[in-house]
């Protein structure tokens, strides 16, 4: 009889362990989404960071792994490099072009919306190089980002991927 009163009592304090902790669990994933919202926050204030593409949403077309042909979006101040692969409709390209999304320039018309009850971020700029690319990224608070390039002489596409601090350069 006793074995059974102490598992049931084992039992019981396991129980409300387990709703004590669950209860804590909750309020620690609403804080650590925030503490991952602020630390994105604090890359795109600095503006020094890093788009990494791991996909490619073409117009009309399925979407493109990039694991081996990957691209990126270097933001540095107010100046940004881009080498992203293109897949869709040219219509003007030069002969014998590398086929792919390259610009390094001033970031003009730069613009950053906050929406805090989100936890998003929308980052608009405009680069001018050999082409006019018209960026817009769509920040997470955990740092997932969604861009989407318009060129002059190019059609619409989309890029998945995430930002990340930039490494020390060597």
């Amino acid at each position: 009889m006793k074995a059974i009163i102490r598992t049931l009592f084992v039992i019981v304090v396991i129980i409300s362990l387990s709703f004590t902790l669950s209860a804590q669990e909750k309020k620690s994933k609403k804080e650590l989404k925030q503490e991952k919202f602020d630390q994105t926050m604090e890359l795109i204030n600095k503006g020094n960071f890093k788009f990494e593409a791991r996909r490619a949403y073409p117009q009309g077309g399925r979407s493109i792994d990039l694991t081996t042909n990957y691209g990126f979006i270097t933001v540095k101040q107010e100046a940004a490099e881009g080498d992203l692969p293109f897949f869709g409709r040219a219509y003007t390209a030069s002969y014998g072009g590398d086929g792919g999304i390259k610009f390094d320039g001033e970031m003009l018309d730069k613009n950053i919306e906050v929406n805090q009850k989100k936890q998003k971020v929308i980052l608009t700029f405009e680069v001018r190089d050999k082409d006019t690319y018209k960026v817009t990224m769509d920040i997470g608070y955990n740092g997932n980002a969604s861009v989407g390039i318009t060129s002059n002489n190019r059609s619409h596409i989309n890029y998945q991927g995430e930002i990340k601090k930039i490494e020390k350069e060597e």
